[in-house]
């Protein structure tokens, strides 16, 4: 677990730094540029995976293969609504953790 490695003070920042990453990074999922969707993506699996937000890392692992083939659309707007509702599954909770 993060806090046992980096402590609290520091895992609550690097928590706030996500949150408010997750909302830059949307913004660019949304951009309809495959190129800037798969940076997106790419970033945002990593740093869900760091979070503990699993479904959240699949599904950009997912995205971002996709957005890497030779044919690559946008995203759709139901992807990026999978999106949104994998980032609320554990973003309460993240949040709680911010506030202490």
């Amino acid at each position: 677990m993060l806090v046992d490695e980096l402590g609290y003070e520091s895992t609550r920042e690097l928590v706030e730094i996500y949150l408010k990453e997750f909302i830059r990074l949307s913004a660019e999922l949304a951009s309809g540029d495959c190129r800037r969707q798969r940076f997106a993506a790419h970033s945002l699996k990593s740093s869900a995976h760091h979070m503990g937000a699993t479904g959240l890392a699949e599904l950009m692992d997912t995205l971002e293969n996709q957005l890497t083939e030779p044919d690559a659309t946008p995203l759709s707007a139901e992807e990026l609504a999978r999106v949104a509702q994998e980032f609320d599954v554990n973003s309460e909770s993240l949040r709680a953790f911010v506030k202490g």
